[in-house]
């Protein structure tokens, strides 16, 4: 099987430098499966929910090196320990750089970083996401990510929309499957991930915020209409939002308004990870698109290609384009999703000019369609011709 597009990153910068490689990501995304492919040993990997382990590591982290063979180490779900940072720093600084290790984890990794030691300096942080339309080993870099290659397609649109984009569903490829797999990963999320970060007392009404989100996708997020839904505090609502976008069940897309009037600058979107629980297609596919365009923002950041960073813009007179990536704090791509209106959006016309974007993208939904506006400078492009050209 062709490996994930972060091994050759992870193998060439953290671990080439000696420093400890940070993997984070959503549950059952891959973590652990592409940390493994760097053992020698199935003895040097370890995980939290081993009690040998969690007995071990409570007591004397350095005996793990004892206890592991030659070669990489692997430590997986280590966060949940609330001492974790300050255990690994003694772990990492004993070990004088002889021993590489990859730690894993499903929450995001910095979660502690307020108070205990810091890990600054020792190790690279990583984000690994489900799979893409162009998943491969070898990821396009920005500087070639607007020269389409539909032969680097490795999953159509139609099948990413159907099955999900998790590894499991993705290869089992039966839509039945996938939602009961989509449902069963949220409960044992919602029962279990979330316990282990946060002490929530009313996980039912949780679970029920959980069920409103799939048809707040693509809106701006209004943390007071869920509290009315949910029938909780705001403060309570905007916390598990959090939560959640921490363990990766969903993330936030902020609105972009610097130099621009009258623009809407506190109210964000949001998307899931996961998006099999999402009815409307239209916002369907939206969701696959930010996935997309995150996972090319993440991936380029983390390997020090630049500060890439994913928002929209929408003014207070309800204009808006869907996604604005950008990049070094400069606007750099305009991405409005479309069905089969070929006809430019006024609105991306409108902040194309505003914002000067080198790069602006119109898709549609018609197969193998493209065309470029050389006056206005963009592209009318279908969504999988897109999505090859990312990462």
């Amino acid at each position: 099987m062709t490996k994930r597009y972060l091994y050759q990153t992870v193998k060439g910068d953290a671990l080439a430098a000696n420093k400890m490689a940070f993997i984070s990501g959503p549950r059952q995304v891959g973590k652990t499966t592409l940390a493994k492919e760097f053992l020698s040993s199935e003895q040097n990997y370890f995980n939290w929910d081993q009690t040998s382990f969690r007995k071990t590591w409570a007591k004397n982290p350095d005996a793990i090196l004892e206890q592991s063979g030659a070669g990489i180490v692997v430590l997986d779900e280590i966060h949940k320990d609330r001492r974790w940072k300050q255990r690994l720093k003694g772990l990492y600084d004993s070990a004088n750089k002889d021993v590489q290790m990859i730690i894993t984890g499903s929450a995001r990794l910095d979660i502690y970083r307020k108070g205990g030691d810091s890990l600054l300096g020792r190790y690279i942080p990583y984000r690994l996401h489900p799979f893409t339309a162009a998943e491969s080993s070898s990821p396009s870099s920005p500087m070639k990510a607007f020269e389409p290659d539909l032969a680097r397609v490795r999953f159509n649109v139609d099948d990413l929309l159907s099955y999900g984009s998790f590894p499991e569903p993705l290869f089992a490829a039966n839509v039945n499957q996938s939602k009961r797999w989509s449902r069963l990963r949220l409960e044992r999320l919602v029962q279990e991930d979330v316990r282990d970060l946060r002490n929530i007392q009313d996980l039912s009404a949780l679970t029920v915020l959980c069920d409103f989100l799939p048809s707040r996708v693509g809106s701006l997020l209004s943390i007071n209409n869920l509290r009315e839904d949910v029938g909780v505090a705001y403060a309570t609502v905007r916390d598990w939002i959090q939560v959640l976008a921490t363990l990766y069940v969903c993330f936030l897309v902020k609105p972009y308004a610097a130099k621009l009037n009258r623009m809407v600058t506190s109210e964000p979107k949001l998307y899931l990870f996961d998006y099999l629980q999402i009815d409307d297609p239209g916002a369907k596919l939206e969701n696959l698109t930010a996935l997309h365009l995150l996972k090319a923002c993440d991936y380029w950041t983390d390997s020090a290609q630049g500060l890439f960073t994913l928002n929209f813009v929408r003014s207070k007179d309800k204009k808006e384009v869907d996604f604005l990536i950008v990049r070094d704090k400069k606007p750099w791509m305009l991405v409005e999703c479309k069905s089969n209106n070929k006809k430019i959006s006024p609105s991306l016309l409108r902040f194309k000019d505003q914002l000067k974007t080198p790069f602006n993208f119109q898709l549609v939904k018609d197969k193998s369609f493209h065309r470029f506006d050389k006056d206005n400078n963009i592209h009318i492009s279908d969504y999988c011709r897109f999505f090859s050209c990312l990462v």
